[in-house]
């Protein structure tokens, strides 16, 4: 990402998702558009007691998966992901 904070300071601005999942089981969903050319993390972090499965995905086609992953209690997942190509994207969440 320090290579891209020039680009930040000079007027991009970082996408920020602040969800909170609280279910003992399900599923959710978050949409995001990403219109730029620019780098994104994704953290995610199971403060919870069951684990759960994620994944990352255009919403045009869901059976391009950028990234998928258990997670399990009180477990992380962070990375950096660059050059996506504009569009809608989904992450979605079973428990």
């Amino acid at each position: 990402m320090e290579k891209y904070q020039d680009q930040m300071e000079g007027g991009f601005c970082p996408l920020l998702i602040d969800e909170e999942v609280a279910s003992r089981m399900g599923s959710s969903k978050t949409y995001f558009s990403y219109p730029e050319e620019i780098p994104f993390k994704l953290s995610l972090t199971n403060s919870g007691a069951e684990s759960f499965l994620f994944k990352v995905y255009h919403l045009e086609d869901p059976n391009n998966v950028i990234t998928n992953c258990v997670l399990k209690p009180n477990e992380r997942y962070e990375k950096v992901f660059d050059g996506f190509p504009d569009g809608d994207y989904v992450i979605s969440y079973l428990i």
